[in-house]
């Protein structure tokens, strides 16, 4: 089962100044990839991916190939892999699909949703993505940790999560996911500086 369909069309040109022609017209280069699929280059309307986008998580994709040739289509399920985005715009520069099989588990990673409250103390966070093992379809939008009520040397390692039973975790399970320290105190007031090292001064004087 998909959690989305996609059409995309097979893509003849590459090069920088059809990637500008492809910008012009609100489209994004891209790739599929895998086993059946080979290496596809491929091109979409970047508003058919929006709403993909902003389910967040790794959904599976029904995703139809266009071309080369007139009527040709090939399927596949895919997850998107890799997205590059231009580091000044903001913009999508080009998308990565992945090949998958509904009945082989993938290794991927999950981003981990942290949940603030009260915490006495400066809270660290070490992991961002855990690191899982699941078939497609099992894969979980994302991790929760709570980090309400901690305190000052308590550490939530990769073992004290909580996954869904299909769900492998890769990650050690040691491994420090977020971690609580001492508030370091504030620097003094350079005129308070000053005056300390005044009165030293003159204690020394004496």
């Amino acid at each position: 089962m998909s959690d989305f369909n996609l059409q995309v069309n097979y893509r003849e040109k590459k090069g920088k100044s059809y990637r500008k022609e492809l910008a012009r017209r609100e489209m994004v280069p891209g790739v599929v990839y895998g086993k059946g699929a080979g290496s596809i280059p491929v091109e979409l309307e970047y508003r058919s991916l929006r709403t993909i986008l902003q389910r967040g998580g790794k959904p599976v994709i029904d995703l139809t190939v266009q071309g080369p040739g007139a009527g040709e289509t090939r399927n596949y399920k895919v997850l998107i892999k890799e997205m590059q985005y231009d580091p000044i715009k903001g913009d999508l520069m080009n998308i990565d699909f992945h090949q998958i099989s509904l009945d082989d588990d993938i290794q991927t990673a999950v981003p981990i949703n942290y949940v603030t409250g009260k915490v006495n103390g400066i809270v660290q966070y070490l992991l961002r993505e855990l690191q899982v093992s699941c078939l497609p379809g099992d894969i979980p939008q994302e991790v929760t940790v709570n980090v309400d009520g901690l305190a000052v040397g308590d550490t939530i390692t990769v073992q004290d999560i909580a996954v869904p039973d299909k769900v492998t975790v890769l990650d050690e399970p040691d491994t420090a996911v977020v971690t609580v320290v001492a508030q370091q105190a504030e620097d003094k007031p350079a005129a308070e500086e000053e005056a300390e090292g005044a009165a030293e001064a003159e204690a020394q004087e004496e």
